[in-house]
């Protein structure tokens, strides 16, 4: 989840690539549908969305979907300890590329 398109676009694709499915949203709201009834083993969730902050993301789904896991990504890479007492498990620092994301989802075991 971010508020940027290009950055959904490259993780989805990214994640896609290797056989596994992935959707993505642009605010905290449609990310709250859109795991109301189906939830993901995996969030990549931006600090900084639309309608709120990442944070608030992060507790929600940590309430509801505990076994889930988050990497929290950001262009403030001085958030990365905040991330992880938040309940992230993996904090990135953008500019993401193909080799981050991988070693991201290596890192919190999702591949």
């Amino acid at each position: 989840m971010d508020d940027e398109i290009d950055i959904c676009t490259l993780v989805t694709r990214q994640i896609r690539s290797i056989g596994i499915e992935a959707e993505y949203a642009l605010s905290i709201k449609e990310a709250l549908s859109k795991t109301a009834f189906n939830p993901f083993d995996l969030y990549i969730i931006d600090l900084n969305l639309t309608d709120g902050s990442g944070f608030t993301l992060v507790k929600k789904l940590k309430e509801t979907q505990p076994t889930s896991r988050i990497i929290m990504i950001s262009a403030y890479d001085n958030e990365s300890k905040r991330a992880i007492s938040n309940g992230a498990d993996l904090f990135v620092a953008k500019p993401l590329s193909k080799k981050t994301i991988n070693d991201a989802l290596h890192a919190v075991n999702f591949v």
